[in-house]
């Protein structure tokens, strides 16, 4: 599995506010970037297209109180992957990064490594604007 993991961002919340945030998948739309379309979501699960990469149809599995969150996929994909949260407390806020593992191929890396790098860092990137926006 190839690890894509975004930069470690601070945030201007509780580790648990945040927490709170990220196990609501409705909220995840709001960490999307452009090329992210057709959303669709519930608490637990969302359908999406990324650009450059299809259609993705992911659910939460694991949750660890406060600092772990990890979404799977659903059926088949275009690329065999999950996504992770992790959130540390900072005093009485936190810092938060993204972690995607995906299997890919030599050719799917040329293809997939861009986007989904670019889709990790602008997901934990959002989280304070996101949550001003809740």
């Amino acid at each position: 599995m190839t690890e894509i993991e975004s930069t470690l961002n601070a945030v201007n919340s509780s580790a648990k506010t945040v927490f709170d945030f990220l196990t609501n998948i409705n909220n995840h739309e709001k960490l999307m970037p452009s090329q992210v379309s057709e959303w669709w979501s519930n608490a637990d699960e969302a359908k999406l297209k990324v650009q450059g990469l299809g259609t993705l149809h992911l659910k939460k599995d694991v949750i660890k109180d406060d600092s772990y969150i990890k979404i799977i996929p659903i059926g088949t994909t275009p690329v065999d992957l999950y996504i992770e949260w992790h959130i540390q407390t900072e005093g009485e806020n936190c810092k938060v990064k993204t972690i995607i593992f995906a299997d890919l191929n030599m050719f799917m890396k040329m293809v997939a490594m861009k986007p989904l790098q670019g889709l990790a860092d602008y997901m934990a990137s959002k989280i304070n604007t996101a949550l001003l926006e809740t």
